[in-house]
């Protein structure tokens, strides 16, 4: 476990630790019945990001209005059978709750049914004060996960690395090409950048959900977008395994790529590059046919090789269009 995941569990449990307190002195400053449980709302409430912590908010309280109607039926509307009403009440809480995708919601609503079997008071000052625990106790936990550290920095970092990974894959698969590396450097270090890539993606995602902001999502897009094309050099991979033999067409490619590793960037625009590329295309067409099987079969997985590279620029173009294109 990394220090960034350290310091995030920690801060959640000083949050849950310190809401937790802060919500039943809330309650119990304004004489509420289980203050209590004002305080568990807060430890279940209180999420990894800002945008969790948001949503399960609105589940509960959404959840707070369905679980009042079911009370009334299962303990006021019938026969007071105790445990017999509870569990009736259990299970068209839970029923609903699922249908509604409420889940987060069960385990509070299951507290303030105990609440009713307890102190079977039907009243409307009772359910306000039901109310008013979980008011208190999802706004604490709302207070608490409101201001999130930022993780800019980390993803930056991360972003950096990607591309610096890149660049090393595609050079190493330049030199495999041009026969002056050994493949398992390569299948090695494609492994390494498809972790890195991965532990980027889940950082930008927790960045966006924490700040909810429009242009925070950019880097989500931008994660995934390397994922793509990750995946390609995985394909590349299989490609150029299958090469018995390096043609003399190689030559060519293997310089491409040398070329093409110094515009990884985040910035770039590939188009240059998709041009470029085609004139291989062209160039390989005026090529004369292979003159043996096998070298039929080589150049096929080279013709091959460049469509994946023709895959790989496209859609860095796509997420350069979006991203860079978009109309301010």
């Amino acid at each position: 476990m990394d220090i960034h995941k350290h310091r995030r569990i920690i801060l959640k449990v000083l949050k849950i630790a310190v809401g937790s307190c802060l919500a039943i002195a809330i309650a119990e400053l304004f004489c509420l019945q289980f203050a209590a449980s004002a305080g568990i709302i807060t430890l279940l409430t209180v999420q990894d990001t800002r945008k969790g912590t948001i949503q399960l908010t609105l589940d509960r309280l959404m959840s707070f209005l369905l679980s009042i109607v079911l009370i009334f039926i299962c303990f006021h509307a019938t026969s007071r059978l105790g445990w017999i009403n509870y569990g009736s009440y259990i299970f068209l809480m839970v029923i609903g709750c699922y249908y509604f995708e409420w889940e987060n919601a069960v385990s509070v609503n299951a507290v303030m049914g105990t609440h009713y079997l307890m102190s079977p008071d039907y009243s409307l000052g009772f359910a306000l004060s039901e109310l008013f625990l979980v008011l208190i106790g999802t706004g604490v936990a709302l207070a608490m996960n409101w201001k999130m550290p930022s993780s800019l920095k980390m993803i930056r970092q991360d972003m950096n690395r990607i591309e610096d990974g890149m660049q090393q894959m595609l050079r190493e698969i330049s030199q495999y090409l041009a026969g002056d590396k050994n493949g398992e450097d390569v299948w090695f270090d494609l492994d390494i950048l498809e972790t890195d890539i991965h532990n980027g993606l889940d950082r930008a995602q927790e960045q966006a959900y924490n700040t909810m902001a429009e242009e925070d999502r950019y880097y989500v897009e931008y994660m995934e977008m390397r994922l793509q094309q990750c995946v390609m050099l995985q394909t590349l991979r299989e490609r150029v395994q299958k090469i018995r033999e390096l043609p003399s067409q190689a030559e060519p490619v293997s310089r491409y790529l040398e070329e093409l590793a110094d515009y990884v960037h985040e910035k770039n625009v590939p188009d240059e590059q998709i041009e470029k590329l085609r004139q291989i295309f062209e160039q390989m067409k005026k090529e004369p046919l292979p003159e043996s099987r096998d070298e039929f079969e080589n150049r096929a997985v080279l013709y091959h090789v460049l469509m994946d590279l023709e895959e790989f620029l496209f859609v860095k173009q796509r997420f350069a269009e979006s991203a860079f294109r978009r109309p301010v």
